[in-house]
């Protein structure tokens, strides 16, 4: 005989309906959401950054969280700022998890980028940060020890640096000033020949807009260099590394903000990316959108399409916090390919074919949703896998699967 058979009637009714209430007043439990994705990107590695804020709070402050990433064969850095800021250093391996961690180079402040100089050398580049008490500037850090970073040496200027760019085949470093109200500085040219004694060997200082993030695109026939930053985007001749020389030159009253851009390999054809944040109706038109050009004659870009994310919240108001921007940010093509994998913020990671750049179609992303909250300040494309660097999170890697690569 049970407990509960020993009892009387009454006392029996009682007790099942205190159990009855009492279950009632526990709140059932949340369903998983369902993560917004396509079938063909699959997260297979996702690395939290101490001091993000995930999940994310409303009023939180979302400049603790990663920013953007370099890589160098089986290497990525992956930049953090704030408090914990720095670059964290991964290694693609054959191990199932796919990737670990090896080390990490603190760095705390604002906006810190990261370029690879050679394989075991990296600089980062910033405004303000405690790695210097001297200023803005660069520092060249020997991480061929991943485990042991260590400084070699720095160079400091007006201004600082927002955002490095590699000259290829050469020791020089581009530094670029446009970011954080800094936008009308001088791109400073430095020689990293000597990474315990890095220079400024050049300048170029244009005094109607700056560079916010620069790219180099080199073919047989021509070196060229590309300039976004507020309304314009130039376009540069630089068969000469310390002498850039101005050859054209791309305005768009749709463009709020020229922010970065990127030719395909055979460098006919330049996308830019608007980070539009006074209005993203995150509806697939022309706010915060990516541009494309045909840059076949580069003193005479010709127009050719854009593309719009249509997913994401808009902001409630102008230049509202980047917790809810659906905007252009970060992003680069697939080699040899049109295909271009991007960064839109809270909008998350797509996939964009600009086989017609009239009408770019998108054919994969993952937007992620609930738990799986998604803020990407920079998406790439890397010797076959996806990697994201997340304002909230952290550090993800993508497997894609199916995806055209010879467009």
């Amino acid at each position: 005989m049970t407990y509960l058979s020993g009892l009387s009637r009454p006392l029996r009714v009682l007790l099942a309906l205190f159990v009855l209430l009492s279950l009632a007043a526990v709140p059932p439990r949340p369903a998983t959401a369902e993560i917004d994705k396509s079938d063909n990107l699959r997260r297979t590695f996702s690395f939290p950054y101490k001091g993000a804020v995930y999940p994310p709070k409303e009023g939180a402050d979302y400049f603790k969280g990663g920013t953007d990433m370099a890589f160098q064969g089986r290497f990525i850095y992956a930049m953090q700022q704030g408090e914990a800021g720095g670059v964290h250093i991964y290694k693609r391996t054959a191990t199932r998890r796919g990737h670990i961690k090896l080390g990490f180079v603190p760095c705390p402040g604002a906006q810190n980028d990261v370029a690879v100089v050679k394989p075991g050398l990296i600089a980062i580049g910033y405004h303000t940060s405690q790695c210097s008490v001297a200023g803005g500037g660069v520092r060249l850090i020997d991480v061929s020890d991943p485990k042991r970073p260590k400084y070699l040496g720095s160079v400091t200027f007006p201004g600082g640096t927002h955002t490095l760019t590699m000259y290829p085949g050469e020791d020089i470093i581009y530094s670029s000033p446009n970011g954080l109200g800094n936008v009308r500085g001088t791109e400073q040219i430095i020689d990293v020949s000597d990474p315990k004694n890095p220079k400024v060997v050049a300048s170029y200082a244009n005094t109607a807009n700056a560079c916010h993030d620069l790219s180099f695109k080199f073919t047989k026939d021509r070196k060229l260099a590309f300039c976004p930053g507020s309304d314009r985007t130039e376009i540069w001749d630089v068969s000469d590394p310390l002498a850039p020389d101005p050859i054209g030159e791309i305005f768009n009253p749709s463009i709020f903000y020229h922010h970065s851009a990127e030719a395909t390999d055979d460098g006919k054809l330049l996308v830019i990316g608007d980070e539009n944040t006074e209005a993203d109706e995150c509806e697939g038109g022309t706010t915060g959108a990516l541009w494309a050009y045909d840059i076949t004659d580069p003193t005479m870009p010709v127009p050719l399409g854009f593309f719009g994310i249509g997913r994401g919240q808009a902001p409630g108001s102008a230049g509202s916090d980047r917790n809810s921007y659906c905007t252009a940010h970060i992003f680069n093509f697939i080699p040899g390919t049109s295909t271009m994998v991007a960064s839109w913020y809270a909008a998350g990671i797509n996939v964009i074919d600009w086989s017609d750049p009239a009408d770019p179609a998108e054919i994969g992303h993952f937007f992620g949703s609930g738990e799986d909250y998604a803020n990407y300040w920079s998406a790439y494309w890397h010797n076959g896998r996806i990697y994201g660097n997340d304002r909230t999170r952290g550090f993800d890697v993508f497997r894609p699967k199916g995806l055209p690569l010879n467009q």
